[in-house]
């Protein structure tokens, strides 16, 4: 691979650029973004060139419903083309429906932090790389990604789009909703807390732009959500009805993972 262009040089696609120049060290990159972000970008040596270039690859970094607009411009007769986007099963569907040399992409790393002044070359180092590839991709191309993720450090699984839905959606998107929700009810008094919560309430920092897409795509979200809530309100009735044995043995269930 000699060149790809990354649509998104924020925290994520500069981290993947990155990477990729780590691994690659003559690799042409070019970023597409806004002027303001490309011109940081190039600053920081993430990107070779701004504009969308002819390219082997075609990584599109940004957020959900704006990847599901650019798929619009691309057909089959464009480059490889993957996504690294937090939700599979919409961008998939579509990349399907387009009849895309498509792979989906999911990294399990970020920060609360965004822009490209965020992106690190280690960020993706021994994160799980979720891959979803579509019937329109041959298996070799498959093959080839996950050595290409290898090689930038990560660990990539291959997985359905709808697994990886109902998976995220438990590990990475109901824990944003539970750091929010209490940030918000105890942001009267976290002047006063200690290190506990502040690393319980760090995801709060992350902005919602990037999560708006995220829930409206996120098919299993509202599930996950319920079940929390029913877990909670058993931790509540034991505790009111003085079954604390029930508590502690939640807490040696937490402590043992």
């Amino acid at each position: 691979m000699r060149s790809v262009t990354i649509y998104g040089t924020g925290l994520i696609g500069g981290s993947f650029a990155l990477a990729l120049k780590r691994a690659f060290p003559a690799i042409r990159i070019a970023g597409v973004d806004k002027p303001e972000v490309l011109a940081r970008a190039e600053r920081l040596n993430i990107i070779d060139a701004a504009g969308p270039e002819r390219a082997d690859l075609i990584v599109l970094a940004a957020p959900v419903g704006n990847i599901l607009q650019l798929l619009d411009q691309f057909s089959a007769d464009d480059p490889l083309i993957m996504d690294v986007g937090s939700t599979k099963a919409a961008i998939c569907a579509k990349a399907e429906q387009r009849e895309l040399r498509f792979v989906g992409g999911h990294p399990m790393a970020g920060l609360e932090q965004s822009g490209p002044e965020a992106a690190s070359a280690d960020l993706l180092d021994d994160a799980p790389f979720f891959l979803c590839p579509v019937r329109s991709t041959p298996d070799a191309v498959v093959e080839g990604i996950q050595d290409m993720i290898r090689a930038i450090g990560a660990l990539p699984h291959v997985i359905s789009p709808e697994d990886h839905d109902r998976l995220v959606a438990e590990i990475s998107h109901l824990p944003q909703i539970i750091s929010s929700l209490l940030a918000d009810h105890t942001a009267r008094h976290k002047n006063f807390a200690g290190p506990g919560l502040r690393s319980m309430t760090r995801l709060a920092g992350s902005p919602f732009h990037v999560w708006r897409d995220i829930f409206e795509t996120s098919g299993f979200l509202p599930r996950e959500l319920q079940s929390f809530i029913q877990r909670l309100q058993q931790v509540l009735d034991s505790m009111q009805a003085g079954k604390l044995d029930q508590i502690e043995r939640l807490f040696r269930r937490g402590d043992s993972e």
